[in-house]
């Protein structure tokens, strides 16, 4: 099964005018769509669910939440559609997303942290997909990326 945020607790309030509401209701369908097999409906609904996502008030956790498991969710269904670069895609493009933001010093405190823990998992998934994908360029110039005091740290080889 395709991941959903399970730490975005379902009773809380929708970010924005029931942004957060609609992004989770574009994952469950995505996930039911996927489940069922109708790859083109799971993905017009995970499309929709990084719009979303992207829509929430940055550095929100639930809006953290929200765009990595957009990204990953969109990963998963390239990958097990044999589209290795669109799915390194999603997955470079949310680690390197959180990067920049938790390096980011006009962002807040809260935001920041929110982006640094969130890129554990980020990171935790480029290095799932290089183990499937090994040498892959992007993916791993994106796995060497780490948030720092400054611009987004590069890890040394």
């Amino acid at each position: 099964m395709i991941q959903a945020a399970s730490h975005c607790e379902p009773d809380r309030p929708a970010a924005g005018p029931g942004g957060l509401a609609r992004w989770r209701r574009a994952i469950v369908q995505g996930n039911d769509s996927f489940e069922a097999g109708d790859a083109p409906a799971a993905l017009a609904a995970y499309r929709q669910a990084l719009d979303l996502a992207r829509g929430l008030p940055p550095g929100t956790e639930d809006a953290v939440a929200a765009l990595v498991v957009s990204h990953h969710n969109l990963a998963r269904l390239h990958e097990a559609a044999g589209r290795a670069d669109e799915a390194a895609g999603h997955v470079c493009e949310a680690h390197e997303t959180l990067c920049a933001r938790a390096a980011d010093a006009a962002a807040g405190h809260g935001a920041r942290e929110a982006a640094w823990r969130h890129s554990r998992v980020t990171h935790a998934e480029l290095l799932r997909f290089l183990q499937r994908h090994p040498g892959h360029d992007r993916a791993s110039r994106a796995a060497r990326l780490w948030p720092g005091d400054g611009p987004a740290q590069t890890l040394p080889h």
